[in-house]
């Protein structure tokens, strides 16, 4: 869905690139997770790849069209991007949601009564129909966020950007989220994330980008890139696969002898 080659990307002209010559892809109707250590670029790719920032060298094609070739509403309904820091603006959480139909309206906003139907099955997706006329910054952190994902959902895109989507969460809201995410997947979207945590990184995606110092040092299937000590190099650990008597695998991380 997703081909990036030789992506360098730079915050202004005069600064050093945080991005250098990337070269990776989202397969489409997959779960993609890019890891790598704080500062390496991973919100930098994700904006990039939505638009955000402009390219010094490089392309970015979504369907096969390159990306600058899209206006941006119609970038906006191939794409719903919910970044890492967001101001909380004045509204009720059902009205929050609805912006995810911006792409499909015209100034001045007039929303059908397909969209209103598309925002309440948002906000029943994540369980948050109770609160849909609560004032946003009265919510918890968690809270907030999964409203910010409802109006993801809402926006309705076959690509949907998540920039550590599980933050505030409490574990019981983490596991939901994942479910539905793998739920979405599974009914044809294509989902790009990053998560911190690199055990539910490994176990979660169908694929994984390892980003080390602005590069892609990895691509491919998680176990694999695991065994092959990608993980180690990039953070400076001892990553452990563990077999559970059921058969089920996870993986156990250590910074013991490190230096």
């Amino acid at each position: 869905m997703i081909k990036i080659e030789g992506l360098s990307v730079s915050y202004t002209k005069k600064s050093a690139p945080v991005l250098h010559d990337v070269t990776c892809s989202v397969p489409e109707k997959k779960i993609t997770v890019l890891v790598g250590p704080n500062g390496s670029g991973k919100s930098t790719l994700l904006r990039t790849i939505c638009g955000l920032l402009r390219a010094q060298t490089g392309t970015i094609t979504l369907d096969g069209k390159n990306l600058s070739a899209y206006k941006s509403h119609e970038r906006a309904q191939k794409i719903a991007f919910l970044s890492q820091s967001r101001r909380i603006p004045e509204v009720t959480v059902r009205q929050l949601v609805l912006r995810g139909r911006f792409p499909y309206t015209h100034f001045p906003r007039q929303y059908s009564q397909n969209d209103y139907a598309i925002v309440e099955e948002a906000l029943r997706a994540l369980d948050m129909t109770a609160l849909a006329d609560c004032k946003l910054h009265e919510l918890s952190g968690g809270q907030q966020q999964k409203a910010w994902l409802a109006m993801a959902l809402a926006q309705q895109t076959p690509l949907l950007v998540l920039d550590e989507p599980l933050t505030f969460l409490d574990i019981r809201q983490q596991l939901e989220l994942l479910r539905l995410l793998k739920t979405l997947c599974a009914q044809g979207k294509t989902i790009l994330l990053v998560i911190h945590d690199l055990q539910t990184a490994l176990t979660f995606a169908d694929k994984l980008i390892v980003l080390s110092g602005g590069r892609v040092i990895a691509e491919g299937e998680p176990a694999l890139i695991a065994e092959q000590g990608t993980i180690d190099r990039a953070f400076a650990i001892h990553t452990k696969k563990i077999t559970a008597s059921d058969g089920g695998q996870f993986y156990t991380f250590s910074s013991e002898g490190i230096v």
